[in-house]
């Protein structure tokens, strides 16, 4: 037995990139009878490009330029990843999610450690501080 197929709901996409959604709604239902799909970066650089697509879909063609245009990452999610692959090495490879979880909070939030490879004796003995504080904490 076949299930009706529930209409696609844009209103979320079309409040996030200044489109219409009734727009968006009449246009997927005659794109969505042609043949092909938009699963590939091709197929919507031809609806956001190619000049019959776009004036027969000028509001699904604004909205695929807009999605284009999005970023693959950002610089935050580039961080945490660097931060992690810091934090998760081969020496440390057995910590617990919730360990690795607040060694990362600790180290994108936490205060700055200072660099004492370089640095003269009061600064090693402020970071040698600061290390005994979580240390001692963790004893208890």
């Amino acid at each position: 037995m076949c299930s009706k197929q529930q209409p696609a709901d844009f209103s979320t996409v079309a409040r996030i990139l200044s489109v219409s959604a009734t727009d968006l709604q009449s246009e997927w239902k005659i794109l969505s009878r042609l043949p092909g799909d938009l699963d590939t970066t091709s197929s919507m650089l031809n609806l956001a490009l190619s000049a019959d697509k776009v004036a027969m879909f000028p509001a699904f063609s604004t909205a695929v330029r807009k999605l284009l245009l999005l970023p693959v990452g950002t610089a935050t999610v580039e961080r945490s990843f660097s931060t992690m692959n810091r934090i998760l090495c081969s020496r440390r490879c057995r910590l617990l999610p919730d360990h690795v979880c607040q060694l990362m909070q600790l180290s994108i939030e936490g205060p700055e450690v200072p660099d004492v490879r370089d640095g003269n004796e009061d600064q090693e003995m402020t970071l040698n501080a600061f290390l005994d504080k979580p240390y001692k904490k963790w004893l208890e």
